[in-house]
Order: structure tokens, then sequence, then C-alpha cells
């Protein structure tokens, strides 16, 4: 297994992150760049990648690597969801249950709409790429045919459901997300750049491509649904294929720009800092927003002050919480006892490796 660290990892991590929380409070003009998903999808898209790029490199202790994985998501997703029921139990008589769903296999991606806490459902969809690359991709060489035929697939899946009205199921279902995994397998031996040399061209290219699809998509009859936008042509079959082909061509085009640029960027501490403290914030920065939203409205009352204002402390403030949550809890340790306990009580895991 290859160890060496590769900077445009930490990169995609950390930029992912605040496209992600960026992308919550922040709409047009920055919506139109990225057609017909949003912004903060492609943060998505590029934690997506990198699972993939890191597990395509494992060729053992693929059980071991799993629960190593699974085990801090679900560890935080579970306190938050505990969090939040009760403060909702004492502020709306609510438990919020369906914050809990994304860790039961991930039974959410069946229901048409977010659990309580939206960034929640990435659980869920985040356990069922870990199980099939357990039951399936990990002995499986990735090819330009495999990569082609899962994103044939993944078109028609998410054009059914999306034709279906099942807009949430088409977003967090596996197939929504399976060609960009696919493809950081196939690009798992990719490192960074030994200069910077071409990093100004594939800025400006990259650049170049949000504009002209922009323009392009201006155009046409765009109409704001989410979390998916629907290109409007034709009949609705029509309407939902051209908007799933369209879907892919965003996620994939602008992770492959991400990794031409930031290959050739040198990631420091500060980058490393947010890239480290991804899953809280990922899980926590939207039932945070509810805390500090009144209090920020006080001296914002609205606009793009108080987006940015909000933004900075949910993206720098709930990382330096993460960090000091790492330092008080010793993850690493409670992983290893967790795995002892399961290898003894299911000996057969550590051996079938």
């Amino acid at each position: 297994m290859n160890k060496v660290r590769c900077d445009f990892v930490d990169w995609m991590k950390a930029v992912g992150m605040f496209l992600i929380v960026f992308g919550h409070f922040f709409g047009d003009p920055f919506n139109q760049f990225t057609q017909p998903v949003y912004p903060k999808q492609l943060g998505v898209a590029m934690f997506v990648f990198i699972m993939g790029w890191g597990l395509g490199k494992i060729n053992d202790a693929r059980y071991e690597v799993s629960y190593n994985r699974l085990f801090p998501m679900f560890f935080w997703g579970a306190i938050i969801a505990l969090l939040i029921s009760f403060i909702s139990l004492f502020a709306i008589q609510d438990l919020a249950e369906s914050n809990y769903a994304p860790l039961f296999l991930g039974v959410n991606v069946v229901f048409n709409f977010f659990p309580a806490n939206p960034t929640t459902w990435f659980i869920g969809t985040y356990f069922h790429i870990i199980l099939l690359w357990v039951l399936f991709f990990h002995r499986v060489k990735i090819t330009p045919i495999i990569l082609f035929s899962s994103l044939i697939f993944e078109i028609v899946f998410r054009c059914y459901f999306i034709n279906a009205n099942s807009i949430f199921i088409a977003y967090m279902s596996l197939p929504n997300w399976l060609t960009l995994f696919l493809l950081g397998m196939y690009m798992c031996q990719r490192k960074d750049s030994e200069n910077s040399q071409g990093l100004i061209l594939r800025g400006f290219t990259w650049g170049t491509f949000l504009v002209i699809w922009a323009v392009t998509l201006n155009m046409l009859e765009v109409s704001n649904r989410f979390p998916f936008k629907s290109i409007e042509l034709s009949s609705p079959f029509i309407n939902a294929l051209v908007t799933s082909s369209f879907v892919s061509l965003v996620y994939i085009a602008n992770t492959l720009f991400s990794i031409a640029v930031f290959s050739r960027i040198s990631a420091g501490r500060i980058v490393r800092f947010f890239s480290r403290n991804t899953i809280i914030v990922f899980i926590g920065h939207m039932p945070l927003y509810f805390v500090i939203e009144p209090i920020v409205q006080i001296v914002f009352p609205s606009g793009w002050p108080k987006r940015l204002c909000i933004v900075l402390i949910m993206y720098i403030g709930l990382s330096w919480v993460s960090e000091l949550l790492h330092k008080w809890i010793k993850m690493d340790q409670i992983k290893k006892w967790g795995w002892e306990k399961i290898t003894q009580l299911m000996p057969q895991l550590a051996k079938s490796q």
C-alpha cells in the first residue's frame, strides 16, 4: 500500500468542504456555474473521488480498512444526532428521528427527502460505497470499459428517478456517485506534480470552462428544482435524461479540473488543518447554523455580510472545535479497542482479509 502523502488530496478535501459550507448559504450568481447541480455538490463529488483514490491502492485488510473509515463517520454522526434530538426535544418537542436513518445501513436513501439534519444523508451513501468496495470492487481492476459502463448505468438510473419525481433518491443513492468513485480507483496512482509548471494555464482553463458552461446553460430553460435543477427542452423523459447526463458531466469535469490544478500546489499547514477536520464540519455545520444565525443577525441583519460571517464561523470555527474534540477524544484508541472486540467475536474477519 502506497502511503506517500499527496497534496492534491488535502486541497480537494479542504476546498470541497468549503464549497459545501459556502454553497448552503450563497446562491446566485454562483449557482449558474455548475448547473444543473449546485456548487456544494462539487464538494461531495471531490470527497467521493478521494474515497475511490484511497481505496484503489488497498489490496488487503479490506475489513479493517472499511471499519477504520466507517467508524469516525458513524461515531460523530451518532453523537451529533443525539445532540440534535436532545435540543429538539426541549425546543420543539421533536426527536428528529430521521437523523438516525443513515446509521441503520443507510436506509435513508430510499426515502425521497433529506434527514432533519440535511447533510446527514451522506453517511448512508458513504456506507453503501464502502460496502460495495468490500464486497466487489476491492478485487476488480478498473478499466475504461468499466468506467464507461458505470457512466451509462449512472445516467440511466438517475434519469429514471428524476423522471419519477423521486429526485432526492436520485441524488442520495450510490449510483449518482458511482462513476466518480470508480474514477478515483482508476486514478489511484495519481501523484502530485514535482513543480507548479502549467498551474496558471490549468487554472485559467478551469475558469474558462465554468464561464462557458454558465453562458451555455443560461441560454436554456433551467428550472430551480432541488437537489438537481431541471433542464427543460422537451418531454419530461427527455428533460430527465439530459439533466442526468449534464449532472455526470459537471461532476466529472470539475473533479478532473480540480485534480489538474491542486496537484500542482503544495498543501501547507492551513490546508491540512481544514483537510483533517472535514467530518465534523460536514455533519455539524447545519445544526450550528440554527444556533448562530440569530446571534449573527444582531450584527448583520441580512445580506452578504451576514452570509459570509456565518460561513466563516462554520468553516473556520467549527474546524477548530473539531480539532479540539479530536485532541480530547482519542479516536484511534477507541477504533482499535472496537476492532479488537469485533475480531474476538468474529475471528474469521481477521483471517479472511
